[in-house]
């Protein structure tokens, strides 16, 4: 008997759990976060070798004094800084700035925001994502 109820127990957390996460993906992809900054998709396909899964690679271009919009990314982040510096403020992370030829690896699923702090120089960065196929890359954060 008492394995029963704890077996009925565990799998209604299961289901609460699960309907809860459904619930945020849906919300989540109604707020799917669009970069301000100039941007080229050098790559957006499905990821060969692993079903379900896409990858992106983009190049941004930041102007002088960008301000990115908070966001995080449901997927792996890897960010190559091309040209110039780039700034990110995670949310209980601090800030980190990165230069021409370093790489920033993204906290899984840490809001952020990038900046870039000169007022003369553009900042350049290739970007690379993996994600979940049908479902946003960049999530609007508050």
């Amino acid at each position: 008997m008492k394995r029963t109820i704890v077996a009925v127990s565990l799998t209604v957390a299961a289901a609460i759990a699960l309907g809860s996460f459904a619930i945020q993906s849906v919300g989540a992809a109604e707020k799917e976060y669009k970069s301000t900054a100039k941007v080229t998709a050098l790559i957006q396909e499905a990821l060969p070798g692993v079903a379900g899964k896409k990858v992106i690679i983009k190049r941004f271009e930041l102007p002088p004094g960008y301000v990115g919009g908070k966001h995080f990314h449901p997927g792996p982040v890897y960010v190559y800084v091309v040209e110039g510096a780039l700034t990110i403020e995670t949310e209980g992370g601090g800030t980190q700035t990165v230069s021409a030829g370093g790489l920033y690896k993204e906290p899984l699923g840490q809001t952020m925001r990038a900046r870039n702090l000169s007022t003369n120089d553009w900042t350049k960065i290739v970007v690379f994502q993996v994600g979940d196929e049908g479902k946003p890359m960049m999530i609007k954060a508050k």
